[in-house]
């Protein structure tokens, strides 16, 4: 095999956190968006034949198989550790992993990588006492594979349900995460979120509907982290905070059909949704009839 192709494939499996945020031609698969406030992700080819040298991790990493089946053969010092790959599966590494080298054989494919920077960690969850993750190899785990392919989505998508869907995202993934398969979580109580920190929050929502909310921008109403704000909030309501938003932003629609002349597409901008498109499939999921249905009984 040609140096050329062993230093391509390498940045195809593991290797460090920069290897993360692009792919071997330095171009990222999936260009998140600007506004991206989610975990850092990214997309790596499958080569159908590949080597490998030395590698590591700086930071817990997920790596999500979404197509090609194959083997894998790492080797770890005198040992050497024999894998299957195929869709869905997952692999998990935590800080302390390093492989000597590895092998690949199979079908051509794609693999989604998702890194835990302790930076986004402790801004999304700082009640996660040093997140790592115990190194796991072939993890099938419906939520998990869930949980990856909508934040891959909502990327490819141009985020467009917003900052507060991403970061739950995030933060429920973490949570998974820490609790099933890493450290030992530093847990606080749940409960409810106080009666003068809801009423702050919900008077932020009603007055920024427009705004692309964050978790983070709620959660400093409550004093809280990120993570421990989202279980409060929907300990208190019944509902995610980005759930509850976009119920709001529905109702706050539906009186401006019935009440304004506004066109639906000005609608749409005006209290956060990022398209008329946008605007009408959430409408109809939720009062089973168009915008502009509504607006004409």
């Amino acid at each position: 095999m040609s140096e050329s192709n062993r230093s391509s494939s390498a940045s195809h499996t593991i290797c460090s956190t920069a290897d993360v945020e692009r792919n071997a031609s330095g171009t990222p698969l999936i260009p998140l968006p600007i506004n991206w406030a989610g975990l850092p992700l990214n997309a790596y080819p499958i080569l159908a034949r590949s080597e490998s040298g030395p590698a590591c991790v700086s930071a817990p990493m997920l790596l999500m198989a979404t197509r090609g089946h194959g083997r894998r053969w790492y080797r770890f010092g005198s040992r050497t550790l024999a894998l299957s790959t195929a869709p869905g599966m997952i692999e998990l590494y935590g800080r302390d992993f390093q492989r000597c080298s590895a092998r690949w054989e199979g079908e051509q494919g794609m693999s989604i990588g998702i890194l835990f920077t302790p930076e986004k960690v402790h801004r999304l969850a700082p009640e996660v006492a040093a997140f790592d993750l115990t190194t796991t190899h072939e993890v099938f785990d419906p939520k998990l594979q869930w949980l990856v392919q909508e934040l891959v989505d909502e990327a490819q998508r141009g985020s467009p349900n917003g900052a507060l869907y991403v970061q739950g995202l995030s933060c429920t993934l973490i949570g998974r995460l820490g609790a099933h398969y890493g450290a030992p979580v530093e847990r606080t109580s749940t409960g409810q979120l106080g009666s003068a920190a809801r009423q702050r929050v919900l008077d932020l929502i009603e007055t920024h509907l427009g705004d692309d909310l964050s978790v983070e921008t709620l959660a400093a109403q409550a004093a809280l982290s990120p993570r421990h704000f989202s279980q409060c909030f929907k300990a208190s309501l019944g509902v995610t905070p980005h759930r509850y938003v976009q119920q709001r932003r529905l109702e706050r629609a539906r009186l401006m059909l019935n009440t304004t002349p506004m066109p639906i597409a000005e609608i749409a901008a005006v209290i956060g949704f990022s398209s008329q498109s946008h605007l009408t499939q959430a409408f109809r999921a939720r009062f089973g009839v168009t915008p502009a249905a509504a607006r004409n009984p």
